[in-house]
C-alpha cells in the first residue's frame, strides 16, 4: 500500500531560533521536510525570522517568559489569547483533509491555549513530548528543592502541596494552575492525538494510569561531530557538555572527579558557571562553544560523562559522543543509560552518588583496554539510540501516512495501528 504523504505540515513552536531541544528539532523538520518538497507553515510565537527560506512563516513576534514583565508573562504564559486566536483563524481558513500539525512547543510564547484550535483536527494533531511538561508541571519529575528526582504522581494533591520548584512555592502554584489548564486543553483532543516520545520509558511517567491515546517513541536525530573516531583511550580528559545547572549533577561531577583525581572539561554555559568555576579552579571552563569548539573538545576526550540528578529522557551529547566512538559515563536517571549499558558503549553510576562516580572515574581512568573496548561498541552500536536526521525525517512521514490512511477507521484501531507505524 502506498504511504499517503500530508499536503501540508503545520509545526507549532514557540521558537523559531534554536533556543533548546524542542525548538531545534522543530527548526530542523521545518527545514528538512521543505527540502522534500512538503510544504511546511511554521506557527510560532517569536519573530519568526531563523527558518528555511521554503518554509511559510506564522508568526507572533512575542517573547519568552523570562524576557517579559512579570504580570505579562504570568498571564500570557498561562493562557495566550492572541496565539488560540490566530491558530483558529489560520485552521478555518487554510486547513485540508490531509493537513498534519505538529506541536513541539508551547510554554514559552505560545502557552496551552493553542491546543484549544486543535480539537478541530485532532485527529490529525501529533503532540511531541520532549520533555515531562504533558504531565508535570515542573516538566522534570525532579524535586528541585531536594534534588532528587520526584515519584509523586503529577497533579495529585502530595504534588500541588510539593514546594519543589527552583524559584519558589508561588511559581509552583503557577505551574499547578497552567497545568490545570493544559490537562482540560489537551483532554479535548483525547483519545485521537497522537504522542511521540524520545524514548519508551517516558510513558510510565507522563501516562502512569495507561495512555489513552496513540503512542509512538522515535529516537532523536544526531549528526557526527567528527569525521573519524576518536582515540579515546590515548587521551586523559572527561568531558561535559551541556547546561551547567545543579540539576544536571555538575557539582556532584566536579567534586567526584577531584576525588579521583581526573581533570573535567566543562563545555557549556547556565546558572552555576560562575559558582563551579571558583569552586573547582582545577577543572577547564571553556563556557559556550560553536561546532567547532566541540570538536575541539571531543577529539580530546577520553569518555563524556552525563551525571544528570533526574529522570532526563534524551541526551544529544552522549549520543554525539558515541556516535565519534567516545564512551559515555551516565548516572542512571539518564533514559538511555539502559541503551548503553547493554550495548557496553560505557558505564552508569547510581544517580547522586558521589561515591560511586568517584569511584567510576578512578576506574576509568586507568583502564586503557576497558575504554578502547567500549569505543569500538560506541561506534557500531550509537545508531540503535538515535537516528540520523534523515532516518528521523522518514520516520515522522510515515507516522503521518499513517495516520491519514487510518482516518476512515475507528480510533481505536487507529490507536492500535500508530503503535505499529515504527
Amino acid at each position: 500500500m502506498t504511504r499517503r504523504t500530508p499536503s501540508r505540515v503545520v509545526i507549532l513552536s514557540d521558537f523559531s531560533k534554536v533556543r533548546g531541544g524542542a525548538s531545534k528539532l522543530a527548526v530542523l523538520q521545518a527545514g528538512l521536510l521543505a527540502e522534500h518538497g512538503i510544504p511546511v507553515t511554521y506557527f510560532c510565537g517569536d519573530a519568526g525570522d531563523h527558518l528555511h527560506a521554503g518554509v511559510e512563516v506564522v508568526a507572533l513576534g512575542g517573547h519568552r517568559l523570562l524576557d517579559q514583565a512579570k504580570l505579562t508573562a504570568a498571564v500570557s504564559g498561562i493562557w495566550n489569547r492572541a496565539a488560540q486566536n490566530r491558530l483558529a483563524a489560520w485552521i478555518g481558513q487554510n486547513d485540508r483533509s490531509d493537513t498534519i500539525y505538529h506541536v513541539h512547543g508551547y510554554h514559552q510564547t505560545l502557552s496551552p491555549s493553542v491546543l484549544w484550535p486543535l480539537k478541530m483536527v485532532r485527529r490529525r494533531t501529533v503532540m511531541h513530548a520532549h520533555d515531562y511538561f504533558l504531565s508535570c508541571p515542573n516538566g522534570a519529575f525532579f524535586d528541585f528543592r531536594r534534588q532528587k528526582t520526584c515519584g509523586r504522581k503529577a497533579m495529585s494533591a502530595s504534588c500541588i502541596l510539593c514546594n519543589c520548584d527552583k524559584r519558589s512555592y508561588a511559581q509552583k502554584l503557577w505551574r499547578v494552575t497552567r497545568q490545570a489548564l493544559q490537562d482540560q486543553a489537551r483532554a479535548s483532543l483525547l483519545p485521537d492525538v497522537t504522542t511521540v516520545l524520545l524514548h519508551p520509558d517516558m510513558e510510565q511517567r507522563l501516562f502512569p494510569d495507561g495512555a489513552v491515546s496513540p503512542i509512538v517513541p522515535i529516537a532523536n536525530p544526531s549528526e557526527p561531530l567528527l569525521s573519524s573516531p576518536v582515540s579515546c583511550n590515548q587521551n586523559s580528559e572527561f568531558l561535559y557538555i551541556g547546561d551547567l545547572h545543579q540539576y544536571k549533577g555538575v557539582f556532584l561531577l566536579a567534586e567526584g572527579a577531584r576525588r579521583a583525581g581526573v581533570k573535567i572539561r566543562f563545555v557549556g554555559d547556565g546558572l552555576d558557571l560562575a559558582e563551579l568555576r571558583t569552586g573547582f579552579p582545577e577543572h577547564q571552563f571553556d563556557g559556550w562553544q560553536d561546532r567547532a569548539g566541540l570538536k575541539r573538545a571531543m577529539a580530546k576526550a577520553r569518555m563524556l560523562v552525563a551525571p544528570t540528578l533526574g529522570p532526563e529522557p534524551f541526551g544529544l551529547a552522549p549520543v554525539e559522543a558515541l556516535i565519534c566512538g567516545v564512551p559515555v559515563l551516565a548516572s542512571d536517571s539518564l533514559l538511555l543509560s539502559r541503551e548503553i549499558r547493554a550495548q557496553k558503549m560505557g558505564a552508569s553510576f547510581a544517580a547522586g552518588d558521589t561515591d560511586a562516580l568517584t569511584a567510576a572515574l578512578g576506574r576509568l581512568s586507568a583502564d586503557d583496554d576497558r575504554v578502547a573496548e567500549m569505543a569500538t561498541n560506541a561506534r557500531s552500536g550509537a545508531r540503535l539510540i538515535s537516528l540520523t536526521p534523515e532516518a528521523w525525517c522518514n520516520a515522522l512521514m510515515t507516522l503521518y501516512g499513517g495516520i491519514l490512511q487510518n482516518l476512515g477507521k475507528t480510533p481505536e484501531s487507529a490507536r492500535d495501528c500508530a503503535r505499529v507505524v515504527t
